[in-house]
């Protein structure tokens, strides 16, 4: 009989006690090897090109590279390692940015210990994954058709809503958005609301983490 050959895994996250229980649950089923375990985003890229793994397990917000950035550096390199991010962000924006990166699987960080087995031997045998313990409206694979966000994914950003996202992101009022962008006050609010609501953005925290996953803010301040 034939032995299954191992899942290699790469494994980044910033967090070592984290790092190291999530990697001893899955070397513990004996179907994954830890190749590489890593705690940013610039070592795992790294990691993935030289170790050429069959999955990447990501923390979504790590330093150096968050792991969306990390998903979409991979696309470019043409890595062929199908990748899982690990998140404590339940908003359905954040599992709407991962898997429009190219991310197969979804995985909570308050469930990784019951959930990241079942979602690494999904995402291997070719599937995606989306945590059972996300709320309904969130997106996955299978977004539902009605969802507003589903919406958004056919409307991209229009420049100016980029412009008016990232200079909130990066703390301007609405009266100093509107200076820099030749408009009032109320039609930079009427925008920013409208391009909240679609994006199901309901804060300022998820603006500046919807900018980070942009790569918005990587960089000086936006200018006119």
């Amino acid at each position: 009989m034939l032995e299954r050959a191992m899942i290699r895994a790469v494994l980044a996250d910033d967090h070592p006690v984290f790092r190291h229980g999530v990697a001893g649950l899955l070397a513990d089923t004996g179907e994954v090897e830890i190749v590489a375990s890593v705690e940013n985003g610039t070592a795992a890229v790294q990691a993935a090109i030289d170790h050429v793994p069959d999955i990447a397990i990501l923390d979504l917000a790590m330093p150096e590279m968050n792991g969306v950035a990390v998903i979409r550096r991979l696309v470019e390199r043409e890595s062929p390692a199908r990748t899982i991010i690990l998140s404590v962000y339940e908003s359905r924006v954040y599992v709407d940015q991962a898997f429009e990166a190219g991310a197969s699987g979804y995985v909570l960080k308050r469930s990784a210990f019951t959930s990241i087995v079942q979602a690494v031997r999904a995402v291997h045998a070719g599937g995606t994954y989306t945590d059972p313990s996300l709320p309904a409206r969130s997106i996955g694979p299978h977004r539902p058709v009605a969802s507003p966000i589903h919406e958004s994914m056919h409307s991209p950003l229009t420049e100016r809503e980029g412009d008016i996202l990232r200079f909130v992101a990066f703390g301007f009022t609405s009266k100093e958005v509107a200076i820099r962008l030749g408009a009032t006050p109320k039609a930079v609010e009427i925008q920013k609301a409208r391009v909240c609501s679609r994006l199901g953005i309901t804060s300022r925290a998820q603006i500046v983490q919807f900018a980070i996953l942009q790569g918005w803010l990587q960089g000086e301040i936006p200018v006119r």
